[in-house]
């Protein structure tokens, strides 16, 4: 399934956050959306997500207008993952996961065979299934995190939408999360703090600065020393590592 954003403008009181915004994402790509903090980025994946409506422009997900999408028919083409994940509820690991099944459900439709077939692939997948009977509100930041995408996936989407999605986690869940994201058979919308591993597992980056898309391409078209510059102004040097072949960020 296809991402169009066509003109978006994004207006949060009388602030205009996102200005005119176009981008696309195509089926089984991954592409990045990087940007200095309070350039806009998570209010533009809110508005595809359909928690804030665009001022003007149009998002489409297939040949489907966002907006015109209930909650529910959204939720079964749409996985989201934002930065925030506090509830005042607790479940266990296996109970959050099984969430991800709810836009498959009537009123009082009960759990069945399949849905928990889907949650038990999901639990190995994300190196969860060891404490899957552990409380949710027990876990650290990066563990929540993990249950957060691994209940998305259990939602089965056909498109995802990942705000920070390696916030919290140690080195070796940030490189298993992307791996897996970067594998999944669907197209993938992810904003990135980190500029190495956006440059390792995405296919295609846009550069966000003061509301407005400033640079698109490739990762090595995108990530340059004078791009960096103008985004986060800090000095860096771009290199080719020997070992992935993929371009690199070393910070001055």
């Amino acid at each position: 399934m296809n991402l169009t954003i066509d003109n978006v403008s994004v207006s949060i009181g009388s602030q205009q956050i996102v200005q005119d915004v176009s981008l696309h994402v195509r089926q089984n790509q991954f592409v990045g959306l990087i940007g200095p903090n309070g350039c806009g980025k998570s209010t533009l994946l809110k508005s595809v997500s359909k928690l804030l409506e665009p001022k003007t422009g149009v998002i489409t997900l297939g040949d489907e207008n966002v907006q015109d999408l209930s909650h529910k028919q959204l939720a079964k083409i749409l996985g989201v993952v934002g930065q925030f994940h506090e509830v005042n509820f607790d479940f266990s690991i296996r109970d959050m996961l099984l969430l991800g099944r709810s836009p498959y459900k009537g009123l009082m439709e009960r759990d069945n065979a399949l849905d928990y077939e889907i949650v038990e692939k999901v639990l190995l997948q994300m190196d969860l299934e060891k404490m899957a009977d552990r409380s949710f509100l027990s876990l650290s930041g990066g563990e929540k995190q993990r249950v957060i995408l691994g209940r998305t996936l259990v939602q089965q989407p056909k498109f995802l939408v990942l705000d920070e999605p390696t916030n919290h986690l140690d080195i070796k869940h940030q490189l298993s999360i992307l791996r897996t994201v970067a594998s999944l058979p669907i197209g993938v919308l992810a904003a990135l703090h980190d500029l190495n591993l956006a440059a390792r597992f995405t296919d295609y980056l846009y550069a966000m600065k003061d509301g407005r898309i400033i640079k698109e391409g490739r990762p090595e078209e995108v990530l340059t020393e004078a791009v960096i510059q103008e985004l986060y102004e800090v000095e860096c040097r771009t290199y080719i590592n020997p070992i992935s072949g993929k371009k690199a960020i070393e910070f001055l």
